[in-house]
């Protein structure tokens, strides 16, 4: 009986996924994607519309030209998860009134095992109020801007890293330190 009704379930989710799937891909092709040849600059916007109570707040994935990543960026009423290569600038509004509670976060994380650094800022009307970075192997960062925070610059942030003694050793690495 309950693999009945297992295999029921499954066919109501198979059908429902079949019978939208133009839908959704409509949906998806509606979001701004914009590239430029030269510079593989990747600007995406969320669908929100702007007025006079929103302020845009930019999301700023730095690091290694061409290194791979996957992040999480959105506001208090959405979010929007992203696969990309650096560099890449996404966009999210936030309500501007200090009383709305709302706020702009973004994670960032790298699909790499390697030192590289992988950097996130916060950019409002060309001013970086946050930043925060890694160079952890598969390490991930993030930064969070509240409304009702003052639009202030910050001094870049050292990235994190793991000490040597936490380390783990990789495949081919000896246990012993090897003569310089």
């Amino acid at each position: 009986m309950g693999l009945l009704i297992g295999l029921g379930l499954c066919y109501v989710i198979l059908d429902y996924a079949l019978t939208n799937a133009p839908q959704n891909r409509e949906a998806a092709s509606e979001q701004t994607t914009e590239e430029t040849e030269s510079g593989e600059t990747k600007k995406q916007s969320t669908p929100e519309t702007p007025d006079e109570n929103t302020r845009a707040v930019t999301v700023r994935v730095t690091g290694s030209y061409g290194q791979p990543f996957g992040a999480n960026y959105g506001n208090l009423s959405s979010s929007r998860s992203v696969e990309g290569v650096i560099p890449a600038e996404y966009e999210a509004r936030v309500s501007s009134s200090s009383s709305s509670g709302d706020y702009v976060s973004a994670t960032a994380w790298k699909t790499t095992g390697d030192s590289r650094e992988l950097r996130v800022q916060l950019v409002i009307d060309g001013t970086v109020v946050r930043d925060s970075a890694t160079t952890e192997d598969y390490g991930a960062t993030g930064a969070r801007w509240n409304s009702n925070d003052p639009i202030e610059s910050v001094a870049p942030q050292p990235a994190k890293t793991v000490p040597e003694k936490n380390k783990q050793k990789k495949a081919g690495e000896t246990s012993v330190p090897q003569p310089k």
